[in-house]
């Protein structure tokens, strides 16, 4: 290994070496050649002297628990004990790049998966590093050498060093290229469930912990900004003469997307707001509304959209079926709604800036503040705190929230705390696309399903991004299709198509994205079908299945569930649903309760198959929570457009999951061996689609639109 791969860095930390350990993968291998500056100062960990060992992430951590899962694979092949390793955000740099290409972002339930293998070698080739360096101390082979809890021991004379006393003696080492993992099934503290590191738990439980809102710097000034209500308004003119008045007010300013006080904190900005007068230029998508948006979609679906999926015959199907379902599925706007308000903190001093950003992607947040504030990334010291949820609202492609942290903070002589309000977020858009779904399936005599045949019409995430390229394929937004054009039912003809609707209100990625669609579509269909069919449910489904994890995974469901034995009750009904999501299966089955204007998920039962759980409590923590974000969506949560505004404002008119709506859950892993998925995201949407067929096994009503209303 070249000398560019092995990181070492020194520090006056006791006269001595803070060094580093750095392995590239494939994926890197082409990118660390093209830059070999950017890796210089950068490493997954730090051993200093006296004794600590530093794990930097390049992961944000937005209560997904990727800190503790990557922390568990470092610790078990590097033998440390787990208090001793601190967890700490790393800088921008190109080592610390995502699966979906050069950039530093967190989405698509991907840091675990991605990231494990790489973890775990990193964690190896140190631990080799150690032994050797303590073997040669001593004058032993390697063999009498082994780790354990962040020492390294001599087994013929029990001798004992800490890693920080080889510090100097690793410097000099050679990091080796392939060093020896320990087979997932061996493990002793990765496939264990694990709370979260003891370090986060005890800064979050004892409210040190830094969240966006909460960082504080010397002279921080607060701003708020006055933001259109009307999608694609701008600002013809305004008078802000009274708000300037106002005491602790320091400076009213126009930024694109409005209007910004700056304050000397921030209820004094946010009040001031209420003192300008504001025209706007708002004329051009001020007739945008739920009827129009619903009749536009309508009419661009009389047409052939472009092609998701077409094998078979499927016009040769229809003509011979014994009996044809037909449905339409209408999902609304959605707003993310984290709990932390989206915030930025920005010091822009003239060819430099600090920044502070609680952005789901680093690189994103920089190339919008660096373009705006005209300094070059590499004079930009980039901090990112915990973020208090994001669901990819944190990862606004258009960058919303940053660009606003930046304009303000521009050419000001002093830090910047650019805080949205709630309102701000829950009608400023990037919502999940409205969706309207037509879909329809063909059956034969024994009720089997010989064609299924379906439209999709929604905006585009992708199209127009820099993600096109990876999102948008001849005319198809991979939201649009994905869990859709690749369901996994036996199916003999698949005619499947997109339609692209455009409109001023932004849009983007939400937990699970476009499988928020697809699982209520295809699994309230398939649902339909077994109905008619006069087949159990989940039978019917294991008939369509040929994936032996599938029909595994709904078996011990069903198993776990007593499916076979649940009682009848009148209003309650049992549904079951299964869906791939992001490399992991998961399915559930819900019980309902009725009543007269109103339901109640009483009881989930989830089976979820990731490949291999890291850590199980984390997995359990993460399906449970993705289930009560789903109930929200199922029962409340819409954004409605009327007069190119949203109606919604606040919690108290958007509303989410409260402890009320809350059901039992009982989670059951299978470690299947198979490829490694991911976690944050897969529990959704299999909510949404067994909620609505446990619906109709209460009541006997088909619900095809979200949220479900009762009576």
């Amino acid at each position: 290994m070249k000398r560019r791969d092995f990181l070492k860095t020194t520090t006056a930390v006791s006269a001595a070496y803070v060094i580093g350990f750095y392995i590239p993968t494939k994926s890197r291998a082409s990118e660390t050649k093209k830059d070999e500056k950017a890796l210089e100062p950068n490493a997954f960990v730090e051993i200093t002297p006296d004794n600590n060992i530093n794990f930097i992430v390049g992961q944000v951590e937005m209560g997904q628990g990727t800190y503790t899962t990557l922390a568990m694979c470092i610790a078990e092949e590097l033998n440390v004990d787990w208090k001793d390793i601190n967890i700490v955000p790393a800088k921008i740099a190109p080592v610390y790049n995502s699966i979906f290409g050069p950039l530093m972002i967190t989405g698509g339930s991907s840091s675990v998966y991605s990231k494990q293998l790489e973890m775990r070698k990193i964690g190896a080739a140190v631990n080799e590093m150690i032994i050797k360096a303590a073997a040669k101390k001593w004058k032993v082979r390697a063999y009498d050498v082994y780790t354990k809890d962040s020492k390294v021991f001599n087994k013929k004379t029990k001798e004992s060093f800490k890693f920080g006393d080889l510090v100097s003696d690793l410097s000099s080492m050679k990091v080796p290229t392939n060093p020896k993992i320990k087979e997932l099934k061996d493990c002793k503290f990765v496939g264990k469930p694990h709370s979260r590191h003891p370090k986060e738990m005890w800064a979050k439980v004892t409210g040190k912990a830094e969240f966006g809102i909460d960082v504080r710097v010397p002279n921080m000034k607060y701003a708020a900004v006055y933001h259109p209500t009307i999608f694609g308004a701008k600002v013809k003119s305004y008078d802000a003469s009274k708000a300037l008045k106002k005491d602790g007010v320091i400076k009213v300013k126009q930024i694109p997307s409005g209007i910004a006080v700056i304050a000397e904190h921030w209820w004094i900005a946010k009040e001031a707001l209420l003192d300008i007068d504001v025209v706007w230029d708002k004329d051009e998508f001020k007739n945008t509304s739920e009827k129009q948006l619903n009749d536009q979609y309508s009419k661009a679906m009389e047409k052939d959209g472009a092609s998701m999926r077409k094998d078979g015959d499927s016009k040769k199907a229809f003509a011979s079926a014994d009996k044809t379902i037909e449905a339409e599925y209408n999902f609304p706007f959605l707003a993310h709604a984290p709990m932390e308000p989206l915030g930025i903190v920005v010091h822009h001093e003239k060819d430099k800036a600090t920044v502070w950003s609680s952005s789901q992607s680093q690189t994103m947040a920089l190339g919008a503040i660096t373009n705006v504030l005209g300094v070059k990334g590499e004079n930009v010291t980039y901090h990112t705190p915990y973020l208090g949820g994001g669901f990819g609202r944190r990862g606004a492609i258009n960058g919303d929230f940053v660009l606003d942290g930046a304009f303000v903070s521009k050419d000001e002589k002093f830090p910047v705390m650019t805080l949205w309000t709630r309102e701000d977020d829950i009608k400023m858009g990037n919502y999940r696309p409205k969706y309207k779904n037509k879909v329809k399936v063909a059956l034969d005599k024994h009720g089997d399903i010989t064609a299924f045949d379906a439209k999709v019409a929604s905006q585009s995430i992708f199209k127009g991004s820099l993600f096109e390229a990876f999102g948008f394929k001849n005319g198809v937004d991979g939201a649009q299709k994905e869990g859709l054009a690749n369901h996994p039912y036996d199916i003999n003809s698949n005619d499947m198509q997109a339609f692209t609707m455009d409109s001023p209100i932004p849009v983007l990625w939400w937990r699970s994205v476009g499988h928020t669609q697809s699982s209520p579509t295809v699994e309230g269909i398939v649902d339909e079908a077994a109905f008619a069919a006069g087949v159990d449910p989940i039978e019917y489904r294991i008939n369509m299945l040929k994936d032996h994890r599938f029909i595994t995974i709904l078996k011990d469901v069903a198993k776990k569930a007593n499916w076979e034995n649940r009682k009848k009750e009148k209003n309650v009904g049992y549904g079951v649903a299964i869906h791939e999501s992001f490399g992991t299966i998961c399915a559930q089955i819900a019980k309902v309760r009725v009543t007269k204007n109103d339901f109640k998920v009483e009881k989930v039962w989830a089976t979820v198959d990731c490949g291999f759980a890291f850590n199980p409590q984390n997995v359990e923590n993460q399906i449970t929570g993705a289930i009560n974000f789903g109930i929200a969506a199922l029962k409340y949560s819409e954004i409605t457009i009327n007069n190119g505004e949203a109606l919604q404002n606040n919690f108290y008119d958007y509303t989410v999951s409260r402890i009320s709506d809350a059901p039992e859950i009982e989670v059951n892993i299978i470690n299947s061996g198979e490829k490694i998925g991911g976690i944050g995201e897969p529990g959704v949407p299999p909510i949404l689609a067994a909620v609505p067929n446990a619906l109709f096994d209460a009541t006997g009503k088909r619900y095809h639109s979200m949220p479900i209303k009762i009576g």
